[in-house]
């Protein structure tokens, strides 16, 4: 039975008109057509497939995330809701107001400190320090100290070897320590040793396996020890000025909203500064990692779905090609070109949905997958489940792909004459796409930009990688007409093969188009990829170590300084020293207004929702960029000037000449911009966020911040010798911290990685559907 005779029989008694075939008639024909052969579609299955399944498993996985964050909001945060003030307790006043609306309330302390062997431990060990020349100092560590009162933990439990009952601050008492298995294995140290912290002695009580608030913390750039705050006192690591985090945690009664509370207390203590968390910011900072890497991953894979779309295309443009003769019956049994279009479009749409049905079913796998092998990789746990939302989208982005990359050939084969038609196998089409396949076209593209960009955490990034992408494609899809027109035109004389390989890319119907689009795309995301993660790597092991200083030494007291430059200048060379005092305030108004977030671009939205790192010099800074402005005179004596990060001042539009209402240590300080400077944080340099005249906080109780440069052992030496000299002295070195960060962005690299598999993956199906179309 002909094509014509299957259509004319089932639709009634009638030929079938151009403007009333009814739609059973349509489905059943374009099913019965599909039964002839789909092995062209395979391409088609594979790619919607392959691409479906990446974006499906990236959202997937973010959504779970998210959800384990949602599910340990309480225990991340260590409370309902949290509010946090550095280098100094939450007033007594606002505290006594949080525990009349509360049930509870807990109050920890976060801050960096050094563990150090005893002496006597030094001596046993054989003098370890001075083991060998240039051997590195392992009796001491920088470590990150949590100071727990009798009330901790609100929510959860610690899980410690030994376990403790009861509060861990009564366990520890004055005198006892929690240490994580690193630190101990670092200094071969166990349960039982006594260290040094700060001042005092502690013994080690147990190794500390999990808090239930770890997740809250953020960046450490130590090891975990747990004091109770009795120790702490002891220790005297809190000094006035030191950097640290003092958080007060709150449980409420049924029902009572911890925004709410939040706004009441802000509206009740206006002078008072504080940075407030709720369950809905349990972990702000890596729900916001999360999202940014997904939004990454998911730009990503959305490459390869447009690469994979090149095959789509191609696979449909074959398929028609071999269903001319069938196209050519119809349309000369005045079937009319929308119904055409709609029996194809049909047909893709069946093979399209088992396409995405099988990315979606692998893309919601994903989350069972990484949590197995991501377990504690995470301070929040990845929880496994269907999450429907990120898989819809993925799917009806996959059918946007599908529908935006089929319909031009759609439109072309409806819109060509029969007997051209008959001809295409010998003559190629000269049919315009036509409306119906451009609008189509444009309607799933925009389909798919909605969907991307509206999911996006960074929309604005999302908007111009499509809008790349797409010129990528027209761009290869211009140099593929080139290409062929220098074949036409070159003429290959001898060389058999070589002339057919010329003449093979400007044959009717040959694949130049597709191969070049996507070989193109394919290599220019892998390119942007290489070099992303190389100029990272340089940067890390080669640019940062390079000018970077050797070591940060934080919470120099005033009364310390004196000495602490003398060893500096000993043991390095005065050149090799950067030493600044700092303190911390929060930006509260712009020229008299209260500024609000939503008046501060997002990227630096940071400088507003806490407080920020200050100093104060009448020299400039050695290094410093002006890029607006003057700075003051050395003998400057008037009301209080502003040197600020010219980034943040464009962010909250902010100019030279107008007045800053900044909050310090519950004192409203009114300054005048004076100048803008352009920071580089990468240089790992003494950069701080303003800079005030001398005298602006003449008086305020404040802590010294200090890098030093040169040789490593001299400064490595210098390390020993100030922090032995002074308990409360932290060193930070720089090295053991760019290694953490280089593991962190070799973690985030193996993730891209994987998903740029998907490209290669994506440019190979195009090729595999160009061979199809030619054996076809």
């Amino acid at each position: 039975m002909s094509a014509g005779e299957t259509v004319a029989g089932r639709a009634g008694h009638a030929v079938p008109s151009a403007r009333g075939l009814p739609w059973r008639a349509l489905i059943r024909f374009a099913l019965r057509d599909l039964r002839r052969g789909v092995g062209g579609f395979a391409i088609v299955l594979a790619s919607l497939a392959l691409g479906v399944a990446a974006m499906a498993g990236i959202g997937a996985l973010d959504a779970a995330v998210v959800a384990g964050q949602a599910r340990d909001a309480r225990a991340l945060l260590g409370g309902d809701l949290e509010l946090a003030t550095t280098g100094r307790p939450l007033p007594d006043a606002v505290r006594a107001d949080l525990a009349a609306r509360s049930t509870a309330i807990s109050a920890v302390v976060d801050l960096r400190g050094m563990v150090r062997l005893t002496p006597d431990e030094v001596r046993a060990r054989g003098a370890v320090r001075g083991a060998a020349p240039g051997a590195p100092v392992n009796d001491r560590a920088l470590v990150q100290v949590l100071a727990v009162d009798a009330a901790y933990p609100l929510v959860g439990r610690m899980e410690t070897e030994p376990p403790i009952a009861g509060s861990p601050a009564a366990a520890l008492g004055a005198d006892g320590l929690l240490a994580e298995g690193t630190l101990l294995a670092r200094l071969r140290l166990a349960p039982g040793d006594v260290v040094q912290l700060g001042g005092a002695d502690f013994t080690i009580r147990g190794r500390l396996i999990a808090q239930p608030d770890q997740g809250g913390f953020g960046f450490a750039l130590g090891p975990r020890v747990v004091i109770a705050q009795a120790g702490l006192a002891r220790a005297g690591l809190d000094a006035p000025g030191t950097i640290s985090r003092h958080m007060t945690r709150a449980l409420l009664a049924p029902g009572v909203s911890p925004t709410a509370t939040v706004a009441a207390l802000e509206a009740a203590w206006p002078a008072e500064s504080w940075r407030a968390r709720t369950l809905d910011r349990a972990n702000p900072g890596l729900a916001g990692f999360v999202d940014r890497l997904a939004t990454h991953l998911e730009l990503v894979a959305l490459a390869a779905l447009a690469i994979g779309g090149i095959g789509v295309a191609g696979a449909a443009r074959a398929h028609l090609e071999a269903r001319a003769r069938t196209v050519a019956v119809l349309k000369a049994l005045a079937l009319g070109p929308a119904a055409v279009f709609l029996v194809y479009m049909m047909q893709m749409a069946v093979v399209a949905a088992l396409g995405i049905l099988i990315g979606v079913v692998a893309g919601a796998t994903v989350p069972w997958i990484a949590a197995g092998f991501a377990d504690g990789l995470l301070p929040t746990p990845i929880l496994p489940d269907l999450y429907l939302l990120p898989l819809a989208r993925a799917a009806l982005i996959g059918a946007g792909v599908a529908i935006a990359f089929t319909a031009p050939a759609l439109g072309r084969a409806s819109g060509v004459r029969p007997a051209d038609l008959l001809r295409a196998a010998v003559v190629p089409l000269a049919a315009r796409t036509g409306r119906r396949g451009i609008l189509t076209g444009l309607a799933a593209g925009t389909l798919v930009v909605a969907l991307v960009v509206g999911g996006a955490a960074d929309p604005m990034l999302a908007g111009v990688a499509i809008l790349s992408i797409a010129v990528a494609l027209l761009v290869f899809r211009a140099a593929s007409i080139g290409i062929a027109a220098v074949a036409r035109r070159v003429r290959v004389p001898g060389r058999p093969a070589l002339r057919l390989g010329v003449a093979g890319l400007r044959r009717p119907g040959a694949p130049t188009a597709e191969i070049a689009a996507a070989l193109g795309a394919g290599l220019m995301v892998l390119t942007a990829l290489a070099l992303v993660q190389d100029n990272l790597t340089r940067l890390i092991d080669r640019s940062l170590p390079a000018r970077a200083p050797q070591y940060f030494f934080l919470d120099i007291q005033p009364d310390q300084v004196p000495v602490f430059d003398r060893l500096a200048a000993e043991a390095v060379g005065p050149e090799n020293l950067a030493r600044m005092p700092t303190l911390r305030g929060r930006i509260r108004a712009l020229n008299g207004q209260v500024i609000d977030e939503a008046d501060v671009v997002e990227r630096e939205r940071w400088a507003i929702r806490g407080e920020v790192g200050m100093s104060w010099s009448a020299e400039m800074p050695e290094g410093t960029r002006l890029t607006e402005g003057s700075w003051w005179p050395a003998d400057y004596d008037g009301p209080p000037l502003v040197s600020i990060d010219d980034e943040l001042a464009r962010g909250m539009g902010a100019k030279i000449g107008d007045r800053l209402d900044v909050l310090v240590l519950g004192r409203t300080i009114t300054v005048e911009i004076a100048n803008l400077r352009r920071i580089e944080w990468l240089d790992l340099s003494l950069n701080f966020v303003m800079v005030l005249s001398p005298g602006a906080l003449a008086g305020a109780p404040a802590t010294h911040i200090a890098t030093v440069s040169g040789d490593p052992a001299a400064a490595e030496g210098l390390m020993v010798e100030a922090t032995d000299r002074f308990p409360n002295v932290s060193a930070v070195s720089v090295g053991d911290a760019v290694r953490q960060a280089g593991a962190l962005i070799e973690g985030v690299a193996g993730a891209v990685r994987i998903t740029a598999i998907a490209v290669l993956a994506a440019g190979a199906l195009v090729l595999a559907a160009a061979v199809l179309a030619a054996q076809s």
